[in-house]
């Protein structure tokens, strides 16, 4: 009997442990990412900005060249550092995407005893990808099936610091 007893919790200790053993690990194979996508990454780089009046924010733009794209491929959204944004063709050059990522405002988090009003909170979303600071993933629909592909050695431009009133004077 005091066999069967340590035999259980052997074998409940090991169902525990092979239970959690996967629970954070590898975030990239949420979405399996293409090595190969059906077009050319001509360049690519983030720029941060801060505007220059008081409550005007700070965020930071990705820009992305992508050349021999064909008419049924369609760019959709941009994952860079923990955030998502929504990649917004140039009129003026169609084969330059660009991804705005503005810094959040402190938001009020309600903290109380009552976790009826703690549930207010709204929760972030999980990030699907484990990224360095300069890759992002680029979602694209091909043939209606959404794919993804990784962007390494984003190269990073000077920071832009918009003037807090007009230096021309022109109103």
């Amino acid at each position: 009997m005091k066999y069967l007893k340590q035999l259980t919790a052997l074998l409940g200790l090991v169902a525990c442990l092979m239970a959690f053993s996967n629970c954070a690990g590898g975030k990239d194979t949420m979405y399996s990412l293409e090595q190969e996508p059906p077009f050319k990454i001509a360049g690519s780089y983030f720029q941060k900005w801060v505007a220059g009046v008081e409550q005007g924010g700070s965020g930071v733009n990705v820009y992305i060249t992508i050349k021999d794209i064909s008419e049924d491929i369609e760019i959709r959204n941009v994952y860079f550092r923990n955030k998502v944004g929504k990649a917004k063709v140039n009129p003026s050059n169609p084969d330059k995407f660009v991804a705005y990522f503005k810094k959040e405002m402190n938001r009020d988090i309600i903290m109380d005893s009552d976790p009826a009003k703690e549930a207010k909170n709204t929760p972030s979303d999980e990030f699907p990808f484990d990224l360095d600071d300069d890759e992002a993933v680029i979602s694209y629909f091909q043939n209606d099936t959404e794919k993804y592909f990784k962007i390494s050695e984003i190269e990073e431009k000077p920071m832009i610091a918009y003037p807090s009133t007009n230096p021309n004077g022109i109103e």
